[in-house]
């Protein structure tokens, strides 16, 4: 891809509000490590790769934890009244606070193991004309990777009954081709989340 001087900032959108039902908690506030929880670790890693803005949405329950992450530059957290309304309400909502961006990721709370330089690269190979989306071995992972053009159709209003993947249809696809796995990696229940810390350890 040729350098291209508009193509410098990127913004993303952290999807933290679901109800984690097959969890039992919220997956936003599982302990990555011992100094940082899911939502901190990723918006760290966005922040190290240069991420214009971060918008969070959040519901009710993990919001109240949101106050003594405000060290945060550039880092806004919105609260989403109705988590049962599904995904894509989420993103829209998050899409009205980013504004008119020329990218923006979308990223889920419940994939941590994304890390800055994945991001870079993601956002290197992508272009004004597809949204991108990670694979390994076939298999599209997170984050994806949203052009200006997807943005402003969002926010010019769509069917929120719609999931992301069906919407994203309608436009060219561009593939980054991961070097490993955790773009798949999902933690969405309690044995998901024992089994990470049994390899952590």
């Amino acid at each position: 891809m040729n350098p291209d001087n508009s193509k410098s900032h990127f913004s993303v959108i952290i999807l933290a509000s679901g109800l984690s039902e097959r969890m039992g908690q919220p997956k936003a506030l599982l302990r990555w490590d011992n100094t940082q929880t899911f939502l901190e670790k990723i918006i760290l890693e966005y922040m190290a790769a240069g991420s214009e803005k971060i918008i969070c949405t959040v519901n009710r329950q993990v919001l109240p934890h949101c106050k003594r992450l405000g060290k945060f530059p550039g880092v806004q957290f919105v609260l989403n009244q109705h988590p049962e309304w599904g995904r894509m309400y989420s993103v829209s909502l998050g899409l009205k606070k980013i504004g008119k961006r020329k990218f923006c990721f979308i990223q889920n709370v419940d994939n941590p193991f994304i890390d800055s330089g994945t991001i870079k690269k993601i956002f290197a190979s992508g272009d004004h004309d597809t949204w991108c989306s990670p694979e390994f071995n076939g298999l599209g992972g997170h984050p994806v990777l949203l052009p200006e053009i997807v943005i402003n159709k969002i926010l010019s209003g769509i069917d929120l009954e719609i999931t992301l993947q069906e919407f994203l249809q309608q436009f060219p696809k561009k593939i980054f081709e991961a070097e490993d796995d955790f773009i798949l990696r999902n933690i969405n229940t309690p044995e998901d989340y024992r089994n990470y810390l049994f390899n952590k350890t």
